[in-house]
């Protein structure tokens, strides 16, 4: 499977990339060169639908590790124990257009998604959370110094309904928030009668900063 989902990935990459691939290491990584004539390792994987730390720790078991790891098919959901060990290796992780992102950056081990890592820290740096959890890519746990641990699901949507709330809830199971992404666009009434449906509530992030305080 690692061989078939690499090949995936190298007829993949478009030439105007700004990188190309130059072949493969003896781990049966795939070597990319940038534009600098840099050439950087990367493992690609092929778990579905969840990426579990199972699916990662063969590549990371090499003595030679990979800079980046992809994972194909992209809308398999990454688990944040297999997120944890990739960050720890160190490496970053992502689709093959955050691969482009991180050579583009000039930081493959130390690339982070730019909106997970927004939400991330904010929710983190909260003076009433004392710590934050990755459960998986777009869910995090605040642990608050005062009330209940909240589950927070990211959900990237412009004007976010029911449906949407409702997918989340199958990808990801029972959440307490569904807190979408972007500043533009509203939240449906539907979307927050369905959160309350599930005993949650729906919010954009103007919102979520008073909610962790109370």
């Amino acid at each position: 499977m690692a061989g078939s989902v690499t090949d995936w990935v190298e007829a993949h990459i478009d030439e105007d990339a700004g990188f190309k691939a130059v072949g493969r290491s003896a781990e049966n990584f795939l070597l990319i060169e940038d534009d600098k004539k840099a050439v950087h390792p990367v493992a690609v994987i092929g778990a579905k639908p969840m990426v579990q730390v199972a699916d990662v720790e063969p590549v990371l078991a090499h003595a030679i590790k990979p800079e980046f790891v992809i994972n194909i098919p992209s809308r398999s959901i990454w688990t944040g124990s297999a997120i944890d060990l990739v960050h720890a290796a160190p490496a970053g992780f992502g689709s093959l257009g955050d691969l482009g992102k991180a050579v583009r950056l000039g930081d493959l081990v130390g690339y982070r998604n730019k909106e997970f890592g927004f939400f991330e820290r904010a929710i983190g740096q909260h003076s009433n959370v004392h710590q934050l959890t990755r459960l998986y890519d777009l869910v995090f746990i605040a642990h608050r110094k005062k009330g209940s641990d909240l589950t927070i699901a990211l959900i990237d949507a412009y004007n976010l309904s029911a449906e949407d709330v409702r997918h989340a809830r199958a990808q990801y199971g029972a959440f307490d928030i569904a807190l979408k992404m972007s500043s533009y666009g509203s939240v449906t009434s539907a979307a927050q009668e369905a959160a309350r449906s599930m005993g949650a509530e729906a919010m954009m992030f103007r919102d979520i900063m008073g909610r962790l305080g109370r």
